[in-house]
């Protein structure tokens, strides 16, 4: 494949090929039926028997068998020549933006993809001018390698399953329903499981600075088919813009509860299903619907896995200067996520408080975007709060998540990111902070770290995080009783359930104030911490998210 014959190609002509087979599928399929029901059947049914019906019978149901195998053969050349198609048109267009860069720098591309640039003629040019030139040339002409590589990957593959279905109508092995079924299984199972618009997407495992340059090299068209053909690939896709996602995660929502708001206005009954939806989903369709876009709201994720997922954004993160993301602790559901009273219970509302705490107090041409995840399932009131599978198995998701922040954003600078634990939640925190910082991780650290109300978050010492010194900060009120669970299996009265004490000396981490609480009731002192009745807490945790000026300090324990 060279650049001429795929930014040339007419993949129309495929489409309409495929669709051609199609029709052509569909009418032997309607033949097989009705010689199937006109004369196979009407044989069966008619008692005839004796010699000549024994001999004649099995004759029948061979002829019906090999068009059945033959139906099954032409229903699959459609979809093989469709899928090449939407290979190669991600190609071209990945060619197309690449060419079109290319034109935009000034720089000439060879027939065989070489890409050049011309001499300076400014004496006074930068003296890495010229590294920064090839710099440029270079990853362009990776990008037509990698649209050229996809469309010649596409066209083998292609040629390869047309010759082989062509080999089984030469030797009639296609009219054999094992040859057939054979087929049809690599086809659901094999190519299907990858198929070749797929095969130039980063694996599940990519790290977002891999899915962002994807996305990116697909250019407008490739992306705007990838939304119309296969937006589920999208919605939870680290490295993603952010508006992407929340246009597909908002369409799905939307898929799932319009016909549920239509069922109800009729007076129709919810099936199990809709039920199922409805109390899943509804609390945050409800946020969204609410919102009056002051702050805009992203959807940034959504899912129904576990216990359901969804991450949710006020203000853009791909935009912002300061993004915080703030895991809450046990017992937080998608109902946490709805609409409801900021008395500290509920997560959105605290993730909104701190988004309008931080917006008052970000330095001049700053602007903050305050994002609460709910990737993991957290545990409940149980024995299942005093496990750390819940904050381990979370960890790598939410680590991939902060990373997808900085890959997907589009200021000339990164953003200053800070990850927010509370409870439970700053024990998954800790835990992705230690993936992200240790040597070869392909995650990418926050900034600064926030430990509130914290139950211990696996490490010993602030310095085990590997955090720079003074980036990791914790508050906790004198009276949360959680800050103060004991361990089981220490007598050391600093270490909690999780760890040592985070607000602790020894831990050594920046203890900022919150208040004292001296009066007020413990379980409630827990939940103050970011909805503005916890004294100077948030606005502390505000000027974390915004630089770190202006905190105010208190002593720490012990």
């Amino acid at each position: 494949m060279d650049i001429a014959s795929l930014r040339n190609a007419k993949l129309a002509d495929l489409y309409t090929a495929a669709g051609a087979y199609d029709t052509l599928a569909a009418a032997f399929h309607q033949h097989v039926d009705d010689w199937k029901s006109g004369t196979t059947d009407r044989v069966h049914g008619s008692q005839w028997t004796g010699p000549s019906a024994d001999a004649a019978i099995p004759v029948l149901d061979g002829h019906t068998a090999k068009m059945r195998a033959a139906t099954t053969e032409l229903s699959l050349i459609g979809k093989e020549i469709r899928d090449c198609a939407d290979a190669m048109t991600l190609a071209q267009d990945r060619l197309s933006k690449a060419l079109s860069d290319a034109q935009a720098k000034g720089f000439s591309v060879s027939d065989t993809g070489m890409v050049s640039w011309p001499a300076s003629t400014n004496p006074y040019q930068a003296t890495d001018w010229e590294a920064k030139q090839k710099a440029a040339a270079d990853e362009i002409g990776k990008q037509i390698g990698k649209a050229l590589s996809e469309a010649d990957e596409a066209d083998s593959a292609l040629a390869g399953t047309l010759n082989r279905f062509a080999g089984h109508a030469k030797d009639k092995s296609g009219l054999d329903e094992k040859t057939a079924g054979a087929d049809a299984y690599v086809d659901q199972f094999g190519d299907a499981s990858n198929p070749m618009w797929q095969r130039g997407m980063p694996g599940k495992d990519a790290a977002p600075t891999e899915v962002n340059s994807w996305w990116k090299g697909l250019g407008p068209q490739g992306q705007q088919w990838v939304l119309s053909h296969h937006p589920e690939a999208l919605g939870n896709l680290d490295g993603i813009p952010a508006e992407v996602r929340d246009q597909v995660n908002r369409k799905h929502l939307e898929d799932l509860m319009g016909p549920i708001r239509v069922k109800k206005k009729l007076g129709q009954p919810l099936d199990s299903s809709d039920k199922a939806n409805l109390a899943l989903y509804g609390p945050i369709g409800a946020r969204l619907a609410a919102s009056q876009g002051d702050p805009p709201i992203y959807l940034l994720g959504l899912g129904d896995e576990g216990q359901g997922r969804a991450v949710l954004s006020y203000g853009n993160p791909d935009t912002a200067t300061d993004v915080s993301a703030y895991v809450p602790g046990i017992t937080t559901t998608m109902d946490s996520l709805g609409l409801g009273k900021n008395d500290g219970t509920n997560e959105a509302e605290n993730g909104l408080n701190l988004y309008r705490a931080a917006s008052g107090r970000a330095p001049a041409g700053h602007s903050v975007a305050s994002v609460v995840w709910l990737g993991y399932d957290s545990p409940g009131m149980d024995l299942g709060a005093a496990s750390t599978k819940a904050g381990k198995d979370g960890a790598p998701a939410y680590a991939n998540f902060l990373s997808g922040v900085r890959a997907s954003h589009e200021g000339t600078q990164p953003p200053h990111v800070t990850a927010v634990g509370h409870s439970y939640g700053s024990y998954l925190v800790g835990q992705a902070t230690k993936l992200a910082t240790q040597p070869g991780s392909h995650y990418v650290p926050p900034d600064d770290v926030v430990f509130i109300g914290s139950p211990g978050v696996g490490v010993d010492k602030a310095s085990d995080l590997r955090m720079p010194p003074g980036h990791v900060w914790v508050g906790a009120a004198d009276n949360d009783i959680v800050t103060h669970a004991p361990s089981k299996f220490s007598i050391d009265p600093d270490e909690r359930w999780y760890g040592r004490d985070p607000s602790s000396k020894h831990f050594g981490a920046n203890r900022f104030t919150v208040d004292d609480w001296s009066r007020g009731n413990p379980i409630d002192a827990h939940t103050k911490y970011l909805n503005g009745r916890g004294g100077p807490s948030l606005d502390n945790i505000a000027a974390v998210v915004t630089g770190g000026g202006g905190v105010k300090l208190q002593g720490q324990r012990g």
